[in-house]
């Protein structure tokens, strides 16, 4: 099933940023990875209701549209409110009720289909997809039983992957702090 079939696509906005602003502006740095924001991220647009529109709601899905690094998709947290997508993003909304928002973010994420974006995607000194390329991509969709258990399977992966990293840090720790003890102790 084609993206433009299970969601609207849509492009983030233009805007300028105002330090008194009550908006949250979404731009790509302020991701750390597909579900978090940076918790010191700050509100920098001021709130109009020409901006109400574009708002953006917690079944939401990011997808950036621009650059050297792919074209990852981003959950939308509800911890930001209200926020609006910079034109660096297309945004997907309204997603079917058969469609989990986070397993759209995984299938996208995936490698291969990573690769197909960039196959498709526009401009060589800085690469970008558009709203019809983004809507054109087929998705795999399964039941929604089967998207619950690869989206829980997903984040099973990420948070081994956090904690091997974290032992991998505390093993070095460990035998550096063993083998300069070595080293005093051969000293003395």
């Amino acid at each position: 099933m084609k993206v433009n079939q299970i969601a609207s696509v849509s492009s983030g906005i233009n805007n300028r940023r105002n330090p008194q602003g009550s908006v949250y502006y979404l731009g790509a740095s302020d991701f750390s990875d597909a579900r978090t924001l940076n918790p010191l991220l700050k509100p920098s647009l001021m709130a109009s209701p020409k901006l109400e529109k574009h708002y953006l709601n917690t079944s939401d899905v990011l997808v950036l549209a621009k650059g050297h690094h792919g074209f990852t998709a981003h959950t939308v947290a509800g911890d930001f409110q209200p926020a609006v997508a910079s034109s660096v993003f297309l945004v997907l909304r309204k997603i079917a009720t058969t469609v989990l928002p986070e397993y759209l973010v995984w299938y996208i994420n995936l490698k291969s289909t990573q690769e197909e974006l960039k196959g498709y995607g526009r401009g060589s000194a800085l690469p970008a997809i558009n709203r019809t390329i983004l809507g054109d991509l087929e998705i795999n969709i399964p039941d929604i039983e089967m998207q619950k258990n690869i989206v829980n399977l997903d984040k099973l992966k990420k948070n081994e992957s956090i904690l091997v990293k974290q032992l991998d840090s505390l093993k070095t720790t460990q035998l550096e702090l063993l083998l300069k003890t070595k080293i005093q102790n051969n000293e003395q």
